[in-house]
């Protein structure tokens, strides 16, 4: 198949989007290039602070920033992060964007397993207490991970596997963490037009590209003395994180796309390349699985995720 451009962006004045992890990485340039065409992002973020100073460098473009706190490892800031987004009018689209990667065992304010509660629960709450302010053919964009075809996770799945996953391997917790994006986005898109819904959900990875993730992963595991040494590689072996949004980009703004594709780059292992439409990776077209992690996930979360 060949490389597919992302469509132009055109004018989106009037069209208001909600990133996470806005403040920095991928997270930073998608929102850097929604702005520069019109588009109001609120900025979903742990530190406001942050926040705040990636936003100054935004003002002024044709768009608009709201910044906002999220802790998506805090199930209480993600209801009340909701409640604050409902009173700003209708959403064009969401991007559940922000992660966490291969950290040292440790939990989430509910007790939940801290990579699967960011990166899949959190998230995945997020979305559902958002669905009913998207307009009637609004996006749901998730950002998944080339390590998602190192995930486990299977129909026989049980509740704790996900919360307080034994033995802890960190990797492997986050390729898990990164198959239930696919997985949750999958049945989500069934679960949305079983219930005649326009929204579309579209799954994504951005390949690999220069973030903060792998500097926060070495700090997290006290190797953060290696930093200022890896940072000048990671901007020679990495794609931008500018080239990391693209799939994200695409995925908000192709026409073409109804829900249920994956996009991401496909050169060089998929780790860089312009955003394409892909096969959806093994373990995360495992219909069986993608129900039971929905089902699991509602458990845990105490909570229905799709109105009926």
């Amino acid at each position: 198949m060949a490389a597919a451009a992302v469509p132009p962006l055109g004018d989106l004045s009037g069209r208001r989007i909600v990133v996470t992890g806005a403040n920095s990485g991928i997270g930073l340039e998608t929102t850097r290039a929604l702005v520069a065409h019109g588009a109001e992002v609120v900025m979903a973020c742990r530190s406001t602070e942050k926040a705040e100073a990636a936003a100054a460098g935004l003002r002024g473009a044709p768009g608009g920033v709201v910044v906002r706190h999220l802790d998506l490892a805090d199930l209480s800031s993600v209801r009340r992060f909701a409640g604050e987004t409902a009173g700003d009018g209708a959403l064009s689209g969401v991007v559940a964007n922000a992660a966490v990667m291969a950290c040292p065992l440790s939990f989430t304010a509910d007790g939940l397993e801290l990579q699967m509660g960011t990166n899949h629960f959190g998230h995945a709450l997020l979305v559902s207490l958002l669905l009913p302010m998207l307009e009637r053919e609004g996006r749901v964009v998730v950002v998944s991970s080339i390590a998602a075809r190192g995930g486990k996770l299977d129909a026989g799945m049980q509740a704790v596997d996900l919360t307080a996953p034994a033995p802890y391997r960190a990797q492997t917790v986050y390729s898990n963490s990164k198959q239930a994006n696919l997985l949750f986005a999958q049945e989500l898109q069934r679960r949305l037009r079983a219930a005649s819904s326009g929204t579309a959900v579209v799954a994504v990875h951005p390949g690999v590209s220069a973030t903060e993730l792998f500097p926060r992963q070495m700090r997290d595991n006290r190797m953060g003395f290696l930093v200022p040494l890896v940072r000048p590689v990671m901007g020679v072996i990495l794609q931008s994180a500018a080239a990391g949004a693209l799939p994200s980009l695409r995925a908000l703004s192709d026409p073409a796309l109804r829900g249920g594709e994956f996009l991401g780059p496909r050169h060089l292992g998929q780790t860089r390349g312009r955003p394409e439409l892909l096969e959806l990776y093994r373990q995360g077209a495992d219909n069986a699985a993608a129900s039971r992690l929905f089902d699991l996930t509602e458990e845990v979360l105490g909570t229905g995720l799709v109105a009926p």
